[in-house]
């Protein structure tokens, strides 16, 4: 069987980058993510129906951003990173 393809689109942020969370009565939640240079925005959406699965992102998604965020804040302080991946 042939290896899965996998698309990975890399996008530089700056200090114009922004997410946004948007909640509404009676419908899923919407997660935007927006990057200015190169433009992007991405939005996270759910269908009517959230199952198992929806929730596992999500979770997986808050815990990872979580981590980024440390890492961001230890580099802006000078701090060795927490946890290395060789580059």
């Amino acid at each position: 069987m042939p290896p899965r393809r996998v698309t990975t689109v890399t996008v530089p942020v700056d200090g114009r980058s922004c997410v946004a969370f948007e909640s509404y009565t009676g419908r899923t939640p919407l997660l935007t993510i927006m990057a200015t240079r190169p433009a992007l925005l991405v939005t996270l959406t759910l269908p009517e129906r959230v199952e198992a699965g929806h929730v596992r992102f999500a979770r997986e998604l808050a815990a990872l951003t979580a981590k980024y965020a440390i890492e961001v804040e230890r580099s802006y302080r000078g701090l060795p990173a927490l946890t290395c991946h060789p580059a």
